[in-house]
C-alpha cells in the first residue's frame, strides 16, 4: 500500500492546467519521502476560490480576507461531507490532513508560472501537516529551505 493523494477542483479552477496533477502528487509523495513517512497516509488537497478562501480563513484562522494556502492536520467531518469523500473505516491509509489552495491567489503570485507557484505552495502546505513553521527566523531558513530543495528537485532541468 502506497501514499494516496487527493486533489479535488470541484469549481473547476485548474482544468485547463493538464499537466499540474501529476507535478503535485510528485512533490506530495517526494515530501514524505524525504521526511520518512512509509507508513501510508491519505492527503487531500482542494482548490478553490478567493470567496471560498476568505471564508475558511475567517473561519479557521480569525482573519477576515483571502490567503493562499491552508492546511489542516485531519481531514474534517464537515470538509470530508461537503466534497463527499470517503469514510474513515473505508479508506485504508492513515488521514494526514488537507491543503486547500486558492486559486486567484495563485495566478497573482506566480510570476508567469502556475505550475511552480502551485506546487510550491502544496509543499509549503505539506510541511506545516508535518510540524513545520515559520514564526521564529530559524524556522523559516529550515523549512524554506526544504521547499527549495523539492522544488529544485521536482523542476529540474534535464
Amino acid at each position: 500500500m502506497s501514499h494516496k493523494i487527493e486533489i479535488f477542483d470541484k469549481k473547476k479552477l485548474i482544468s485547463e492546467n493538464l499537466d499540474i496533477k501529476p507535478l503535485i502528487i510528485k512533490a506530495c509523495i517526494l515530501t514524505l519521502k524525504l521526511e520518512e513517512i512509509s507508513k501510508p497516509k491519505l492527503l487531500s488537497i482542494n482548490f478553490t476560490d478567493d470567496k471560498e478562501m476568505a471564508l475558511l480563513n475567517n473561519k479557521y484562522m480569525g482573519h477576515n480576507e483571502t490567503t493562499d494556502v491552508l492546511s489542516f492536520n485531519e481531514i474534517s467531518t464537515e470538509t470530508q461531507q461537503k466534497y463527499n469523500w470517503p469514510k474513515e473505516e473505508t479508506i485504508s491509509q492513515e488521514k494526514i490532513g488537507e491543503i486547500i489552495i486558492s486559486v486567484p491567489q495563485v495566478r497573482k503570485q506566480c510570476m508567469n508560472d502556475f505550475n511552480h507557484e502551485c506546487v510550491k505552495l502544496v509543499v509549503h502546505g505539506l510541511l506545516h501537516i508535518l510540524g513545520y513553521d515559520h514564526a521564529l527566523k530559524k524556522e523559516e531558513l529550515i523549512m524554506f529551505n526544504k521547499t527549495d530543495d523539492i522544488l529544485s528537485y521536482i523542476f529540474k532541468k534535464n
